[in-house]
């Protein structure tokens, strides 16, 4: 089963790589890939879904409300905005063939990252104040779960990987050996337990 937040980030990720303009969305994948789903709905305005939510003892049940205590409730209010967001960048920018990358490595790269960043922030890892670079997310996620030196390293191989999809200077690289290092990261998420659901 694919998320939605899968598909939506894993297109901006293939639109990035193609040196596609993505100006006309900056403001909204900035939010959804910081994990900052506040902003982001606030930007696309979608229906949030009935919820019935337990936490510290209690159960509440709320409707069009756009706070949340933790993450994977903000991640799943964000659901219809989420694909909003993904019609309006296919609109955008129509069906991309990417020559290199098929559709499941853009959309494991967008749960790499917002994963991490939801784990580090369910364990109250990350300053709220602030977005936090996924490196350091990874290095404080590393050090809370006891996570060894030589799997980091792997995790931080996904992130440069990542990095050269965001920023289309990827002239010379060789995809296939970036995937291979990706996929070695996206083992230690898995491993860990590391993942959106």
């Amino acid at each position: 089963m694919t998320l939605i937040i899968e598909g939506a980030i894993g297109f901006m990720l293939k639109v990035l790589k193609n040196g596609f303009d993505t100006a006309p969305f900056k403001n909204e994948f900035d939010a959804i890939r910081h994990g900052d789903y506040a902003t982001f709905l606030r930007i696309i305005g979608g229906d949030i879904p009935f919820m019935v939510i337990y936490s510290n003892g209690k159960i509440r049940a709320e409707e069009n409300n756009p706070n949340y205590e933790f993450d994977f409730e903000g991640l799943f209010k964000s659901g219809p905005s989420l694909k909003e967001f993904l019609i309006s960048c296919y609109n955008q920018y129509g069906k991309i063939k990417d020559l290199d990358l098929d559709d499941v490595t853009f959309q494991k790269c967008a749960v790499f990252e917002i994963a991490i960043r939801m784990h580090a922030n369910n364990a109250n890892l990350l300053p709220k104040a602030k977005r936090t670079k996924l490196e350091q997310a990874i290095n404080l996620l590393c050090t809370h779960k006891e996570i060894t030196n030589e799997e980091k390293n792997l995790l931080h191989e996904g992130r440069k990987f990542i990095n050269k999809i965001k920023h289309n200077k990827n002239n010379s690289y060789d995809w296939k050996i970036g995937v291979k290092k990706f996929e070695s990261a996206f083992q230690v998420l898995e491993k860990w337990s590391i993942l959106i659901i």
